[in-house]
Formats: C-alpha cells, sequence, structure tokens
C-alpha cells in the first residue's frame, strides 16, 4: 500500500547526514550565470492518467501556450551566484541540483533572476514573502517563475502517450524495462543515497534532463483535484494551503524503490507539502517566456 507522502518526506528528513541543513555562502560571481533555456512549442495534451492509483484522474485536454524551460534542474553554482548562499545538504559540486530549498526560496530565486535578466519580476507580494497575505504571480511578465504544473507534465511527456516520457509504462516488468529507467532517471535503485549531477541520464525528447528523477520539483500551483473539462493555460486552484511538486527523486523509503513516482503523470497523494517546508529531495527548474 502506497504510503502517505507527507510521512513520505518527514521520515526521509529523520535520516539526513549530519550537517545537512547547512548554508554556506560566499562571493556572488562577478558575471551572472543564466540557466540554459530550451523553447516548447504551444500544443494540446492530455494531462493525467486513467490509472486511479496514480492520483491524476481524470484525463483532460490541456491547451498551452509557448514558453521556455530550463534544460536541467537549478543547479548549485547558478543558485549561488543568484542569491550569495548554498542551502543544499548534498553540497557536492557546482553540477549538482540545489535542494533544501522551499517553495518561496523558489520564488525568490525566480525574482532575483529577473532582475539580473533584466525581466519583469512575476512574484510581487508586501512585506515576507513566507508570510504575506498578498502574493500575486503575474503570469502576464516575462520573467523567471517556477512552471504550472500543466506546463511540467507537457514538458515532461514530450509528445509522449506512455507512462514514461522514455516510451515504456509502469510497472516495469521486464529487466529491459529497468535498464531503460536507469539510464533515463536517477532514482533509488541508482542513486548512491543522494542527488547526482545534473544531465546526466539520457534527456527526453524535447531535450530536458531529470524531469523524472534526481530531485522533485516544486511547481506553481496549489495542490488541488483535476476535473474533466478542457482547459487552456490552467494554474491550478486560486488558493489552498500545499504547492504541487512533480517528478521523483533519487530517495525511497520503507525499502521499496517507487517506480510509480516517475510516470510523467505521477502526483503526489497528500496536500500537505506547505510552501515553506525544505528537503533534500526537492528541487527545483525555471520557465518563462520565449
Amino acid at each position: 500500500m502506497r504510503k502517505s507522502f507527507a510521512v513520505y518526506f518527514v521520515a526521509l528528513t529523520m535520516l539526513l547526514l549530519p550537517g545537512c541543513g547547512k548554508s554556506t555562502t560566499g562571493p556572488q560571481n562577478s558575471a551572472p550565470i543564466f540557466p540554459v533555456m530550451n523553447n516548447i512549442l504551444a500544443g494540446t495534451f492530455q494531462m493525467g492518467d486513467t490509472d486511479a492509483d496514480i492520483y491524476s484522474i481524470p484525463v483532460h485536454t490541456v491547451t498551452l501556450g509557448a514558453f521556455a524551460m530550463s534544460r536541467t534542474l537549478v543547479t548549485q553554482e547558478l543558485y549561488q551566484a543568484v542569491m550569495d548562499t548554498n542551502p543544499a545538504c548534498f553540497d557536492s559540486g557546482k553540477a549538482w541540483p540545489v535542494e533544501q530549498v522551499s517553495w518561496y526560496d523558489a520564488a525568490r530565486f525566480c525574482n532575483a533572476l529577473s532582475k539580473l535578466a533584466g525581466r519583469d519580476t512575476v512574484y510581487s507580494y508586501s512585506g515576507l514573502m513566507d508570510t504575506s497575505t498578498s502574493l500575486v504571480i503575474d503570469y502576464t511578465k516575462n520573467g523567471y517563475r517556477l512552471p504550472t504544473e500543466a506546463e511540467w507534465e507537457y514538458a515532461c511527456r514530450a509528445g509522449t502517450t506512455t507512462d514514461y516520457y522514455w516510451g515504456r509504462n509502469y510497472p516495469p516488468a521486464t529487466s529491459a524495462d529497468t535498464l531503460a529507467m536507469d539510464s533515463n532517471a536517477v532514482w533509488f535503485q541508482n542513486s548512491p543515497n543522494s542527488t547526482q549531477p545534473v544531465a546526466t541520464k539520457k534527456p527526453n525528447a524535447w531535450g530536458l534532463y531529470d524531469m523524472s528523477g534526481n530531485l522533485w520539483e516544486w511547481c506553481n500551483d496549489f495542490y488541488g483535484n483535476y476535473n474533466a473539462t478542457s482547459q487552456i493555460d490552467p494554474t491550478g486552484p486560486a488558493s489552498g494551503t500545499a504547492r504541487v511538486v512533480r517528478g521523483g527523486s533519487w530517495g525511497n523509503m520503507y525499502g521499496v524503490a517507487y517506480a510509480y513516482d516517475l510516470c510523467s503523470a505521477y502526483r503526489t497523494i497528500s496536500p500537505y507539502l506547505f510552501p515553506d517546508v525544505r528537503y533534500p529531495i526537492v528541487g527545483f527548474r525555471v520557465v518563462c517566456a520565449r
């Protein structure tokens, strides 16, 4: 039986290595660095899954405009250059993805990156973002932001309709299925209990790396149930308490490798991933206007 995502996160946190949660600081790079962005063409796809165990029912039609998405997860090098700090538990090098960042941390990073790039900031608020009741996400701005859940799944699928973007389905039933998973994703079966450098596995058909595995990824949306109606550029519920994460990670719990975490449509089953939490299995990537 699948465990509560909240329990999964809390239990994993208890297993952290000594020193996790540290925040190293240092001088910013003299010249700003920016993520490599891949253009994602506008299109229509079937979002969700017919399998209730994937927690993504019902399948519904979504149409999206064009956008650009970072080719990889935000790395420790990039986060350090923009925010002058590195909160990662696995402080392993500049090519490793940054983790232990809350949704608010990721949003602040997006605003800071937008300013460095001369773009409009997407997130506006008064006071402290973490406690602000006036937080607004303006999707008309051209700055960097977190992807919507629909944008994330569309980019992850990269035109595929199979459970996994490498053309196979859940559950993996053969050694070839497992080999394909190992070739495309950093997950419990091939990870030495930590993240791995970005872009060490195969990209999807649209040139995006680690869309499944390595780290769960923050999305902009509040967590909420789907409905069957067709949608254009959906941004999720208007309010809520938890934010969506997608994609699976390097970790597991209970001695079981959760292969379903890596499905393109898989959603967490617990609405308790609050935007102020920080875990070593959650990171993020960014999107912006093309």
